[in-house]
């Protein structure tokens, strides 16, 4: 008899221990939240999802700090510019000027260090890669 309440005791604490650890690590804050931080710098665009066109240029974006987007056709020396920000459900709005009223949004369905994939309000997913 004494052996069963020891062994149930054994199971209740091992039991008990899971719960408690599992409990810490789902308390853990969402990754909901992006780092933002991580946008700025040079990106390649990789693929387009679907693809519409075979000769789709291939951009690259420089994004900076104070919200200027600069954008080029691989290396040339020619960039257009537009301003981006980050909206309050963390999605990426460009405008041709900080002024604009008609923007571009997209849905960021990915941002790490290495790689950016966005979606636009037609649903084309667009792949970049950081430049190294």
């Amino acid at each position: 008899m004494n052996k069963l309440i020891i062994g149930l005791l054994i199971v209740a604490a091992g039991a008990g221990v899971f719960f408690y650890f599992n409990q810490r690590t789902c308390n853990k804050p969402a990754q909901d939240s992006l780092t933002k931080e991580w946008i700025v710098g040079k990106w390649k665009i990789v693929s387009y999802q679907p693809v519409t066109d075979s000769v789709q240029p291939m951009y690259q974006y420089d994004f900076q700090k104070e919200g200027l987007a600069l954008r080029s056709i691989s290396d040339s020396a020619k960039a257009d510019s537009s301003h981006y920000e980050w909206s309050k459900t963390n999605e990426l709005v460009f405008k041709e000027n900080v002024v604009d009223s008609i923007v571009q949004t997209f849905t960021v369905l990915k941002l790490t260090q290495d790689s950016l994939q966005v979606k636009s309000q037609n649903n084309f997913e667009i792949h970049f890669t950081r430049l190294k």
